[in-house]
């Protein structure tokens, strides 16, 4: 339990940041345009599912400006930075050796987990976003206690907008760690009272992601780390990783993922091909375009969001990622071909956590001829 503690503690976003990190009413508006979709992104395969290696020049990125942003990164707490443009790693950098090492995704654990409800709704095992969780949960039938806690969808916990009491951003300690201390995570999560109506308002919810990964184990009858190996990992030829189990036999659904940059750029790839991998449909192209839409304005400092989803832009082009505590991101951008993988240490100073940016500012005005 310590080692899931310590995943946990690190799925927060940075406690000194939680100053400007601010919740936001979940839009009125319908969903945007989503951000990866067949007019702003093409599939790529790679030969026998392995990364080529090129140049920043060959894919007409400047090679001075990538360089600069490497050598930045060498200087500060950036354990590892990948760079993947036109499905072809242009650079790469990792401190100390660390080409080969699982390191921590933190809460980009959660992005993965919203592919992994998208293959289980294609394969059935899940009718859809639209269904209420309380069926699922049967054994906490009495913590169901008001109309608003039975009105609670899968589509709640995936745009993090359930209502359900849950403040991680303002104190880990009051909500995470009480929650890995107890033998029933679900259970912790589903007795929080109701804090607005499901649908009304953004909230992080680290608990909402644990319930996914719940109900994953309920649906398909594995825990979500061999149905990831099965459906999702397995094909994209990852076959090194790590993910804690929770007391339930699932898995962490809202961090302690560790993997190889180079698999989790994989990720990325997979999104930018739309769900596609070697030829192979891997998820719908429309779970892809469903949960890279914006379904809340999310906050005011990272961006909007989607299904487990961020959504910015950078250097004026659109981008979707997944984002970790201590400054870890995974981040798409569709219409340059591009994905970047960065890996950090950053402690709670704001400025560590958030230089990675920066960086991906940086490498999208590399290119040339955008």
């Amino acid at each position: 339990m310590t080692e899931i503690f310590r995943y946990a503690k690190l799925a927060m976003l940075a406690g000194a940041a939680s100053l400007i990190l601010t919740m936001s009413a979940c839009s009125s508006e319908k969903s945007l345009a989503p951000v990866v979709s067949p007019s702003n992104s093409k599939v790529i395969n790679l030969p026998n599912g392995e990364w080529p290696i090129g140049t920043p020049e060959q894919v007409k990125m400047d090679p001075k400006e990538v360089e600069a942003v490497m050598q930045y990164a060498k200087e500060s707490p950036v354990l590892s930075m990948l760079v993947v443009k036109d499905g072809t790693i242009v650079s790469e950098y990792y401190k100390d050796g660390m080409s080969d090492s699982k390191l921590a995704i933190n809460s980009v654990t959660k992005s993965v987990t919203s592919l992994l409800i998208g293959i289980a709704i294609d394969k059935g095992y899940l009718k859809g976003i639209n269904e209420p969780i309380e069926p699922f949960f049967p054994e906490y039938k009495e913590l169901f206690n008001s109309t608003d806690k039975r009105s609670i969808t899968l589509e709640h916990l995936l745009s993090m907008t359930s209502g359900l009491h849950f403040p991680e951003w303002t104190d880990w300690n009051y909500m995470i760690q009480p929650m890995t201390e107890t033998k029933d995570w679900n259970q912790f999560v589903l007795s929080q009272p109701m804090d607005s109506r499901p649908g009304e308002i953004w909230n992080y919810n680290t608990g909402g992601s644990q319930l996914m990964a719940a109900i994953l184990r309920k649906t398909t009858g594995q825990s979500e780390l061999d149905f990831a190996k099965e459906h999702l990992l397995g094909p994209l030829g990852i076959d090194s990783m790590k993910w804690p189990r929770s007391p339930d036999d699932s898995n962490s659904g809202g961090f302690g993922l560790k993997m190889k940059p180079r698999d989790l750029a994989k990720i990325g790839q997979l999104v930018l091909n739309r769900g596609v991998w070697d030829g192979k449909r891997i998820v719908s192209e429309a779970w892809i375009r469903e949960s890279t839409s914006r379904h809340s304005e999310g906050n005011v400092f990272f961006g909007e969001y989607g299904h487990h989803w961020w959504m910015n832009q950078y250097g004026g082009h659109k981008a979707v990622f997944g984002l970790g505590y201590a400054g870890q991101y995974l981040t798409i951008v569709p219409d340059l071909n591009l994905v970047i993988v960065v890996n950090s240490a950053a402690t709670g100073n704001p400025q560590d956590t958030t230089l990675p940016i920066q960086f991906i500012e940086s490498l999208v005005k590399a290119v040339k001829n955008k």
